[in-house]
């Protein structure tokens, strides 16, 4: 694997207030990186950094090895947002149908990706209908519209039962077996353990670590990855 993206001494701040700082970070090619950290450590905020929806004070980003366009993103991302919220009074299908047009996405396609996430008998239902699992499974297939390389994925699992949380992790772990590089944000530890082969910890704006749950254990001399994680953030 070689790092397909590269974040480089990122630093946010909003006003006076400074969200983060000195960011660096390698997402491999191929793998599944998990970001874990706490509510309101800069998660998200690094997200939307990386997709150019913020723009840095500081700092640079690269994909491929060169610096990250806007055309990268629009071609090879696909984002999944926190709290992911279609419009209720479409039907599934149609929504997904009326997006994939502006991006060439044929009605077969539409129905496979409907499939794929587990949607195929749900594609005629309005999305008001849905439970949170199957909006979250409906937000990915919006993510796969374009047969993006990247899934950005922003609390994926956030909202679902323990059932839900495990169809969509299984979701995106075989994704991740179709060639898809998934970087996504979690403050569930078991979500990030079972998942992701590489993990980082962001806190109060900081990577305070970066590499293996294994190697987060070790560097701590503890059983777990909650243990582990707490003594990293110096809790």
């Amino acid at each position: 694997m070689y790092p397909l993206i590269s974040l480089e001494n990122i630093k946010k701040q909003f006003g006076q207030s400074l969200v983060l700082e000195d960011i660096s970070l390698r997402i491999n090619q191929g793998e599944i990186f998990g970001l874990l950290g706490l509510n309101g450590a800069g998660k998200t905020t690094l997200l939307r950094c990386l997709l150019g929806l913020l723009r840095v004070n500081r700092g640079s980003i690269s994909f491929k090895g060169k610096s990250l366009r806007p055309q990268d993103v629009r071609e090879s991302f696909g984002f999944l947002p926190e709290n992911f919220s279609p419009p209720q009074n479409l039907k599934a299908g149609e929504f997904l149908r009326i997006l994939g047009r502006g991006l060439g996405a044929g009605t077969n396609q539409v129905e496979r990706l409907l499939e794929l996430v587990g949607l195929k008998e749900h594609g005629g239902k309005q999305i008001k209908a849905f439970s949170r699992g199957m909006i979250q499974r409906l937000g990915l297939a919006l993510c796969l519209l374009k047969d993006p390389q990247v899934l950005i994925l922003d609390e994926p699992a956030l909202g679902l039962d323990i059932l839900g949380q495990r169809q969509v992790l299984e979701l995106i772990a075989g994704l991740n077996q179709q060639g898809k590089t998934v970087f996504f944000t979690s403050h569930i530890l078991s979500q990030i353990e079972k998942t992701c082969a590489r993990i980082g910890i962001i806190h109060r704006g900081r990577i305070s670590f970066s590499g293996s749950a294994e190697e987060l254990t070790r560097k701590h001399n503890v059983p777990g990855l909650e243990e582990a994680f707490l003594r990293e953030i110096g809790i």
